[in-house]
C-alpha cells in the first residue's frame, strides 16, 4: 500500500469533451481552495491538450483515444492499435501515480478516465467517480462497484450502477461569473440593445447545427437579431468564409463562455449533462437539440426533464429543418414572460452546492 502523509496531492482525470473536462476543473479549483495540490491527468487527443495548457496546475497527457465507432480506414488502425496504446499508457499511469503518491484520484468520465481509476485501485489508493449524465458512460457503469464512491449529477443515474452513490449535483465552473446583458455584449463587441441569441453545440461543435445556422443566418440580419455562435476548433475557418457580419459572431470556442451565456437572450444547445446545467445556473431560457447518438440517448432524457419541468424548448435533431428554431424563438420573444420564467425554473431545478457536497466525498474518504 501506497502511504499518502507525505503530501497532499489529489489527481483528476477525465476529458476528451467538454463535459468531461469542465467538471474536473470546478472540482479542481474547488479542492485546491481548500489547500490540496491538484494535478490532471487526461489525453492527447482531447479538449485538455488545449485547455490545460493554458493553466498553472502540472497536468500529464496519455496517447490514448476511446474505440472509433465510425467506419473508415484511418478509425480501423486506430482500433487495432488501441490494445497497444491500452497498455502502454496504463504503464505510464503506474509511473505518474507512483511519482506524485496521491492521495486521492478522482475521474469525471471519458476515455482518459478509465486507466488512471483502474491503476489506483489496483495500487489500493482511494478513487471517486463524478458522474455528468443521467446514463452513467462506461468507465462509470465498469468501475461504480471497485471505486469508494461515485458522486452522480442526477437520481436517474443510480438505477445503472452498483456501489456507495452519493447525489452531489454538477459542479459549476469558478470563471463562470453572471454579469449583466450590457457588460457581457461590450466585452464581445456587439450591441447591447438587440435582441442576441448563443447557439453552443459542445466544445467541439456541432455539424448539425452548423449545417442549420449555415442555411438560416440570413434570419438573423433581416431581423436585427444578433448571432453569437460557437462552431467548433476544426470548422472556424470555414464558416468565417460564408458569414461576414456585424451581427454575427462566429468564434471557434469561447475560452470565457460566460460572455456569450450573459449577453444572450436565448441559448441553442445540445442537451449534455454540463451544458444544461451552465445554461440553468445562469438563469437563462434554452432551446435543447438533443444529440440522437448519445448514449442510451441520455441528451434525450436531459431535454425532457428540463421541458416537462417548463424549463427548457425541445427540438429533436430528426426535425431540425426550415425555420423551425428561428419561429421558436420568434414566439418566445413575443412572450417576455415565459422567456424569463424559463430561466427562473432551469436554475430551480439544478444543485447550487454540487461542489461543496463533492469536497465532503473527498473529506470522508480521507478520513477512512
Amino acid at each position: 500500500m501506497i502511504d499518502h502523509k507525505i503530501n497532499n496531492t489529489i489527481l483528476i482525470a477525465g476529458g476528451g469533451s467538454g463535459g468531461h473536462l469542465f467538471p474536473a476543473l470546478a472540482i479542481g479549483d474547488a479542492l485546491h481552495n481548500q489547500g490540496y495540490s491538484i494535478k490532471y491527468i487526461g489525453s492527447q487527443y482531447g479538449i485538455e491538450s488545449k485547455i490545460l495548457q493554458k493553466m498553472n496546475n502540472e497536468y500529464y497527457l496519455l496517447n490514448i483515444r476511446g474505440i472509433q465507432r465510425t467506419l473508415s480506414f484511418k478509425n480501423i488502425i486506430n482500433n487495432l492499435l488501441f490494445p497497444i496504446r491500452f497498455l502502454i499508457s496504463y504503464l505510464i499511469t503506474k509511473r505518474i501515480l507512483r511519482k506524485l503518491n496521491p492521495m486521492v484520484v478522482i475521474g469525471t468520465g471519458g476515455y482518459a478516465s478509465g486507466l488512471p481509476l483502474l491503476a489506483s485501485i489496483r495500487m489500493n489508493i482511494k478513487t471517486l467517480i463524478h458522474e455528468q449524465n443521467s446514463y452513467p458512460g462506461l468507465t462509470t457503469r465498469k468501475l461504480s462497484n471497485k471505486v469508494d464512491s461515485v458522486c452522480i449529477t442526477t437520481l436517474e443515474a443510480k438505477k445503472h450502477l452498483k456501489g456507495n452513490i452519493v447525489l452531489t449535483g454538477m459542479p459549476i465552473r469558478n470563471n463562470l461569473i453572471k454579469i449583466n446583458k450590457s457588460d457581457a455584449c461590450i466585452k464581445l463587441g456587439l450591441s447591447s440593445n438587440k435582441k442576441t441569441i448563443f447557439v453552443v453545440g459542445g466544445s467541439q461543435g456541432s455539424e448539425a447545427f452548423n449545417q442549420y445556422f449555415k442555411k438560416n443566418y440570413e434570419f438573423y440580419i433581416k431581423n436585427d437579431i444578433q448571432l453569437i455562435w460557437q462552431c467548433g476548433y476544426k470548422n472556424l475557418s470555414r464558416y468565417k468564409k460564408i458569414v461576414n457580419h456585424k451581427n454575427i459572431l462566429i468564434k471557434d470556442f469561447f475560452d470565457n463562455i460566460d460572455h456569450a451565456y450573459c449577453a444572450a437572450d436565448i441559448i441553442i444547445s445540445r442537451a449534455g449533462a454540463v451544458a444544461v446545467n451552465e445554461i440553468s445556473f445562469m438563469e437563462k431560457a434554452m432551446i435543447l437539440v438533443p444529440l440522437s447518438s448519445s448514449a442510451a440517448n441520455h441528451q434525450f432524457h436531459n431535454a425532457k426533464f428540463f421541458k416537462d419541468n417548463n424549463a427548457a424548448l425541445m427540438i429533436e435533431e430528426k426535425k431540425l429543418t426550415g425555420n423551425i428554431i428561428e419561429d421558436s424563438i420568434l414566439k418566445l420573444f413575443k412572450n417576455k414572460e415565459k422567456l424569463q420564467l424559463m430561466g427562473l425554473n432551469a436554475s430551480n431545478l439544478i444543485i447550487k452546492d454540487a461542489k461543496e457536497k463533492i469536497i465532503d466525498q473527498v473529506t470522508r474518504l480521507l478520513k477512512i
